[in-house]
């Protein structure tokens, strides 16, 4: 998390030394000399710690205090004074200010005051992340059971489909060029089979976890089938890594999350790709396994980012909004992280992080 703090101070040398100071300790500084310029700056980037100035050159620090609480409910601040008093801190705290600092003041005792401020911010932003997970999880939980309403009807159409497709696959000679439609139709219909299962518990916890799959094959198997189908005007790079990458969770879920990214990047590209497909071990504090699908496509707008995750919420003409919600499923229930966004260069860029085995330990039996 990059560190951010607005000083808001008309003493221009004492803000330039003090940024200058903070920025080896990690900090980002930067410098308002009045009110005007502060909420500039924070209207223009997110800011949520501020250092102000109980006496301005033209403005009450206190008032102007009280005017960015007002303005910014989020912000915390810490009011600095040469001049302090027991009345001067009560109208600090009064005004807003989450600290209170008599100057002069070492780095230190400046930087125990900004650690706190800063804790408080990531105590925020984790009880905000917490409350959006709760508000998903029940809206998952209502989607399960429309689902399970849905669910028988759509289980005996499949059956009728997937004998169908038996049919043909088993009639098919085996160097028809149709073939491999059909061999993929017919997987695609079984998986189809598992995935309305599944949709009956979409919100439930596992009684346990599955035994772990070498990810690896799911991943491979989605991207080989959509190459030949849905995505086959589109260039799929796909990365996986030289050893097994196991993890406890089932295989037919990672396959249908790959498919629906697939898919997704299809959509926003017009079927034109690239696709880039990247599966790798990677260590946070634990070992994950790290799932990545980026493409080449507009990316996602500022409406999409904050609701794609929301199940039945869709911006296609047809669609369902259960794809990436099931993904988030997924992530939640296994212990990880599900992440849209944008990447650097353009495009949209999905992550998906799961819990597994050291690389190491899955090579032995």
């Amino acid at each position: 998390m990059t560190r951010r703090l607005l000083i808001l101070d008309d003493d221009a040398d004492f803000a330039v030394s003090t940024s200058r100071a903070l920025a080896l300790e990690g900090v980002e500084c930067r410098i308002a000399p009045d009110g005007a310029s502060a909420l500039a700056l924070l209207e223009a980037e997110p800011i949520e710690v501020v250092l102000i100035d109980i006496r301005l050159r033209d403005e009450d620090g206190t008032e102007l205090a009280a005017r960015l609480s007002t303005l910014h409910p989020g912000l915390v601040m810490v009011i600095m004074t040469a001049y302090a008093s027991v009345d001067s801190a009560i109208a600090a705290l009064k005004a807003g200010a989450y600290d209170y600092l008599r100057k002069p003041f070492f780095l230190d005792e400046l930087m125990q005051a900004l650690e706190r401020c800063f804790q408080l911010v990531e105590l925020r932003a984790a009880k905000a992340r917490a409350e959006r997970e709760l508000a998903l999880m029940r809206q998952i939980e209502a989607t399960s059971r429309l689902a399970a309403g849905l669910s028988h009807d759509f289980k005996n159409m499949l059956a009728v489909i997937r004998a169908n497709l038996a049919v043909i696959a088993e009639r098919l000679p085996a160097q028809d060029g149709l073939a491999p439609y059909a061999g993929d139709a017919l997987d695609a219909a079984m998986t189809a089979g598992d995935l309305v299962t599944r949709l009956m518990g979409f919100a439930r916890q596992p009684t346990q976890s599955p035994d772990p799959a070498d990810l690896r094959q799911p991943v491979g198997n989605a991207v080989s089938m959509l190459a030949r189908t849905l995505c086959q005007g589109m260039r799929i790079e796909c990365n996986l890594p030289d050893r097994p990458l196991l993890a406890p969770v089932d295989p037919v879920q990672i396959e249908t999350a790959v498919v629906n990214l697939l898919i997704n990047a299809r959509d926003a590209t017009k079927g034109r790709g690239p696709v880039r497909v990247r599966l790798r071990h990677i260590w946070r504090g634990s070992d994950y396994a790290r799932l990545t699908v980026e493409d080449e496509g507009p990316g996602f707008d500022a409406v999409v980012l904050d609701h794609a995750p929301e199940p039945l919420f869709t911006t296609k003409p047809g669609g369902t909004g259960l794809g990436l919600p099931m993904i988030q499923q997924l992530a939640l229930v296994s212990g990880g992280d599900f992440h849209i966004g944008n990447s650097e260069g353009g495009g949209a860029r999905v992550v998906l992080d799961l819990p597994c085995l050291r690389p190491d330990s899955a090579a032995q039996p």
